[in-house]
């Protein structure tokens, strides 16, 4: 995944191109070359390095991270300082009038803003990873089986869901919390997967696992039901919510799973799915087929 989050960037990046090009025209319309004799080249060196890693640390943002706040925050930080080091760096090849020199004396101001964008950046990835670290405490302590993983999603298998599914029914005639069910399916994964290869396939089936699992409750369970379904069981749940928790959860998937390099089959990222609420007298068997055949009715619907 982390290869692929660049392709969600673009904007970001042709953000940064922008900058940087300004950084550069405002420069060289206002600067002036100094002579070869008149340049520091060790200081040249050290300052352009600064602000090559800098440039470095951007992009692998860009690249091991998905769209979100914290993102954002991250990118327009590093930029603002990395146009700060730039400048800096330029520096050392030009010499500007008296009419613009304040040119150099505001070339740090960017850092300030991007250290302030920075800050506000790790406190939310702090939250952030509080979140992560809750979610995958939780799957150890609460749903650990041994033999019950899919090692490709590293979700539970559908065996693992119908025994919890069967723990639910018995649970619901004395309760009145109702359970729901969720069924989503994966639009164009068997021509993916006959175009890329199992291998990007199988990553792929990841992405979109890890991502339906963030985007649920603490309490609802996500599980690999076969091939390119997943199924979700939400407790406690009514049918309008857990309609509504399922449509956000296709959504998201949709729009933050990388699925074709040029970008140009967006009929993989439309993803099919169905909900359905369990009733006293239902049964594992029952609650599957009606899932199952809900599935079908609206595939053939959204292909008609």
């Amino acid at each position: 995944m982390s290869q692929s989050f660049i392709k969600l960037h673009t904007t970001l990046l042709s953000t940064l191109l922008f900058m940087l090009f300004l950084a550069l025209l405002v420069v060289f319309q206002l600067g002036t070359l100094k002579p070869a004799v008149d340049i520091d080249w060790v200081d040249s060196v050290a300052e352009g390095g600064i602000a090559f890693m800098t440039l470095i640390w951007l992009l692998t943002t860009l690249i091991m991270r998905p769209k979100g706040t914290v993102t954002n925050l991250l990118f327009f930080g590093l930029s603002a300082m990395h146009i700060t080091l730039l400048l800096d760096f330029l520096d050392e090849f030009f010499t500007f009038s008296k009419h613009h020199s304040w040119l150099s004396s505001l070339e740090a101001f960017p850092a300030v803003v991007g250290m302030i964008l920075m800050s506000l950046a790790m406190y939310y990835w702090g939250q952030e990873q509080r979140v992560l670290n809750h979610l995958l405490t939780k799957k150890e302590r609460f749903y650990r089986t041994h033999g019950l993983h899919d090692f490709i999603t590293g979700l539970y298998r559908a065996d693992y869901m119908k025994r919890q599914i069967e723990q639910e029914l018995i649970k619901l005639p004395s309760t009145s919390n109702c359970f729901c069910i969720a069924l989503f399916d994966i639009k164009g994964f068997a021509l993916f997967n006959q175009r890329y290869g199992s291998i990007r396939a199988n990553n792929l089936l990841f992405d979109i696992g890890q991502i339906i699992t963030l985007n649920l409750r603490n309490t609802d369970l996500a599980c690999r039901f076969a091939s390119d379904r997943f199924i979700v069981l939400l407790p406690n749940t009514s049918h309008l919510e857990a309609t509504y928790i399922t449509e956000q959860v296709a959504n998201m998937v949709a729009q933050h799973t990388p699925y074709d390099q040029n970008q140009a089959m967006t009929g993989f990222s439309q993803v099919h799915w169905h909900c359905v609420e369990a009733a006293d007298t239902d049964t594992l068997s029952n609650l599957l087929t009606e899932l199952n055949q809900g599935l079908e009715q609206q595939k053939r619907t959204t292909t008609v």
